[in-house]
């Protein structure tokens, strides 16, 4: 099913509120044009969304704060879960069960209005904007039973242009919200998004920062399955079938920002990095030069001198001499500046050139 969204204002049964007529003005080509009251309730949302708290605490905190300019019934806020391609609950008031199921499956997966808007990056849909919306399912079988007859659905996006998850609003009566309230819903929108963001950095970098330059990158669940990343490349190493999997895997067990250096099959040194964010881990790999002037070979030698193997073994994993692996060894010291292999391995740890041993 296509659907031809209306433009301008809803006409049917139009809720004109005098208090958002006041706060938000239309120039004669129809643009958005702010009001100084609507500006403060804006960065009101954005001091929320900054607040050192948890994020369902601020989720419910927007939707007061949104209810005190827009008037709804009910709101939810949902992030999507870029791992299990699913949407979750952050925060809702005043949906019945049902409806906050529904909203996070089957109308997220099956409602052609929301797909045609997620995917067209379309302005927040209400029911008027959409022909003959009431006869749709969702409405005739799951708001209009609840007694839901109007509402709006807001795709949140980055500013980026990454989809992080949904705000639904609804009301019990059949009349359209202003086009005011849906110019407030689009200028807090990227401010919302922040909080459904499944890839924003615990530490608060940012996520184009943490991805720039890279290779491959993708996104680890803390179950321990890989996903794309949206905009970049996973390529051939980062999967849970890859050569890099298991390392993967340590360095989120261990917790915080981690970094190894590893030799491609190809012979190529690259930096894996893994970065905590709010709902798994960020793996980037990078072409990158190994520290301390260490060659190829001797990271080969010094990753597996790190897991405490000695000479002998680490010969057979390199299918290297006795003689090589100790010359190696001999250079690898010098290059650290140390006079043991447990000082070698303690300072690779630290400097981030291998993982801890496990």
């Amino acid at each position: 099913m296509r659907f031809n969204f209306r433009q301008g204002s809803c006409t049917r049964n139009r809720l004109v509120d005098c208090r958002h007529v006041a706060r938000i003005d239309r120039s004669e080509d129809g643009d958005m044009a702010l009001t100084h009251h609507t500006l403060a309730t804006v960065a009101d949302i954005a001091s929320i969304c900054l607040e050192n708290a948890p994020v369902g605490q601020r989720a419910s905190a927007v939707m007061d704060r949104l209810n005190e300019e827009i008037p709804f019934e009910a709101a939810s806020i949902a992030s999507y879960d870029m791992g299990r391609q699913r949407h979750f609950t952050v925060a809702a008031s005043e949906y019945p069960g049902e409806v906050s199921s529904y909203l996070n499956q089957g109308f997220t997966v099956d409602d052609p209005a929301f797909l045609a808007m997620r995917f067209r990056r379309s302005r927040p849909l209400r029911w008027c904007d959409i022909p003959n919306y009431a006869d749709n399912f969702s409405a005739r079988e799951v708001f209009q039973p609840s007694g839901f007859y109007e509402g709006v659905t807001t795709c949140l996006f980055t500013r980026d242009g990454r989809y992080t998850g949904s705000l639904h609003l609804s009301t019990t009566f059949p009349v359209p919200l202003s086009d005011a309230a849906v110019d407030c819903l689009i200028a807090v929108q990227p401010l919302i998004a922040t909080l459904t963001d499944g890839l924003r950095a615990n530490d608060g970098d940012s996520w184009e920062l943490l991805v720039d330059g890279s290779e491959e990158a993708a996104f680890l669940t803390d179950e321990g399955s890989v996903s794309d990343v949206e905009g970049t490349a996973r390529g051939e190493h980062l999967h849970e079938d890859g050569a890099l999997y298991q390392q993967m895997r340590i360095a989120v067990s261990l917790g915080g920002p981690r970094s190894l250096y590893w030799v491609s099959p190809d012979g190529h040194t690259m930096r894996m990095s893994v970065t905590p964010v709010a709902a798994g881990s960020l793996v980037t790999l990078r072409h990158e030069k190994a520290p301390r002037n260490l060659t190829a070979r001797e990271l080969e030698v010094l990753t597996y001198l790190a897991r405490g193997l000695s000479n002998a073994e680490i010969g057979r994993e390199l299918h290297a001499s006795h003689r090589t692996v100790a010359t190696h060894v001999e250079r690898i010291l010098d290059k650290l500046d140390c006079h043991s292999r447990v000082a070698a391995a303690g300072i690779a740890t630290a400097e981030g050139i291998v993982l801890p041993l496990r």
